[in-house]
């Protein structure tokens, strides 16, 4: 009989149904076998659930297997290499012949359980049993490296790595605690709580990076230490939501913070007070601050006397406490960043300021709307260094008054957005020459953590592993 028509005859009795309940069969594990007519006492017909592709034009499909063989035990049956013979032996004629055999009766199928192991056995150089494997006894490898190649290989886990890795055993507890693996911190984005800052902070952590972190929490003292000191040298709190008290908790615990970014954030007396405690503090961010008081202003430039890098745009400082800060600000001033004051800036101010700090490098006044050319002359005379400098939006100073600048023997750029046209610029940079460049800086960089596309670190600190 042919292929086809053996199909036709198996989607008849298919669709006839089964005499007698059948057993669940998957097509993956069985193995199809022609069974003769007068055996239809032992087997049931034709499993609905059989796969077409056995009635595809494959020989191995309709390959004879010795009932005799499947009656014995598992042990009995003829090793692999006798049965891959039998099964090569037989030909698709022969099959054919036992399903033309069976033309006056119904077809049969039937489905017998095929030992994968018996077919396509593994070598005997490689069997191992289930019972060898899962005896064996365990070498803990983690164990056998010293904890210098322990550390080595935790520097590239992530912190949640090592907070999974902490819980395992005492030693790797003690290991994922080393300080060289806290070293450099990246919380940003996150919500944490105080409690998880101050386990952070004493594990010897250096550099933190909270950008636009929300802290939960109103202190992070610990209850089991009276006294403790961080070990925090570079931290970056721009843009993150925290509570003053636990702000306050937090600058109480440093003493040594060398380089510091509070943008946006409530500051008050107290807080100040703490700062001036870190002798070394030498960058300070202070951009879009409030609470910032004279009293504030008093400490910032009498006792912290290392600042190189000062930023305090956009405080909402009184006049009062901008005259305040020009008259008193300290000579080791080398970037200074005084912009959006626009009523409390004033000519005088840019005097006393260019005369006490003669080390200013870079100056920027913008949004200065009080400013005149007389500001301009003041900074050409007394600042010999100055390499930028920025009159962003002060529209009281001529354009003119920019050519003088041409004079300064440092100056590399100038910023001035805002104040003339492009054909203006054009006549400007004619003046200038090609030493200077011309609206290079949109938005002041000075003490900032992060400026530009450097987004994984702070104040060119990677905090990373």
């Amino acid at each position: 009989m042919e292929p086809s028509k053996v199909k036709e005859r198996y989607q008849a009795w298919k669709h006839q149904g089964p005499t007698r309940s059948l057993a669940r069969c998957d097509s993956t594990d069985l193995f199809p076998q022609m069974v003769p007519q007068n055996q239809l006492n032992i087997h049931s017909h034709i499993c609905p659930k059989a796969p077409e592709v056995l009635f595809d034009d494959r020989s191995t499909y309709f390959n004879g297997v010795d009932d005799d063989q499947y009656q014995q035990p598992m042990s009995a049956r003829a090793p692999s290499a006798s049965l891959s013979r039998q099964l090569s032996s037989t030909s698709l004629n022969q099959s054919m012949n036992r399903i033309s055999s069976s033309e006056n009766g119904p077809l049969r199928i039937r489905f017998r359980p095929l030992d994968l192991s018996v077919i396509a056995p593994m070598k005997e150089n490689r069997a191992r049993s289930y019972n060898s494997i899962t005896n064996m006894k365990h070498k803990d490898y983690i164990n056998l490296l010293s904890d210098e190649l322990i550390l080595s290989i935790f520097k590239y886990l992530p912190r949640a790595s090592l907070a999974a890795m902490s819980q395992t055993c005492r030693r790797l507890r003690s290991l994922t605690h080393d300080p060289i693996l806290w070293c450099r911190v990246d919380m940003s984005r996150k919500h944490v709580e105080s409690c998880y800052l101050r386990d952070v902070l004493l594990r010897g952590t250096v550099v933190l990076k909270m950008y636009q972190t929300t802290i939960h929490g109103s202190s992070i003292y610990s209850p089991n230490r009276n006294t403790w000191f961080t070990k925090l040298q570079f931290l970056d709190l721009t843009l993150a939501t925290i509570s003053p008290e636990c702000l306050l908790s937090l600058m109480s615990v440093c003493r040594s913070l060398r380089k510091l970014s509070l943008e946006t954030l409530p500051l008050s007396l107290a807080i100040f007070e703490k700062l001036a405690s870190n002798a070394q503090l030498d960058t300070l961010n202070l951009t879009m601050c409030t609470g910032i008081d004279l009293d504030c202003c008093s400490i910032l430039t009498g006792q912290m006397k290392h600042l190189r890098y000062l930023n305090l745009g956009w405080t909402q400082l009184s006049d009062q406490c901008v005259h305040f800060i020009c008259r008193t600000m300290q000579a080791s001033i080398e970037q200074l960043t005084l912009s959006g004051f626009r009523q409390g800036m004033t000519d005088e101010c840019v005097e006393n300021l260019t005369r006490r700090a003669v080390r200013l490098r870079v100056l920027d006044l913008s949004d200065s709307s009080l400013l005149t050319d007389k500001s301009v002359a003041s900074v050409l005379r007394n600042c010999l260094h100055l390499e930028h400098i920025a009159f962003s939006r002060c529209y009281a100073i001529a354009p003119i008054a920019y050519a003088s600048l041409k004079q300064s023997r440092h100056l590399t750029s100038l910023d001035i957005f805002g104040v003339v046209d492009d054909r203006g610029l054009q006549k400007l940079h004619s003046l200038l020459g090609s030493s200077i460049a011309l609206n290079q800086q949109r938005f002041s960089y000075v003490a900032r953590p992060t400026y530009g596309l450097r987004r994984t670190s702070i104040w060119g600190l990677r905090t990373r592993p």
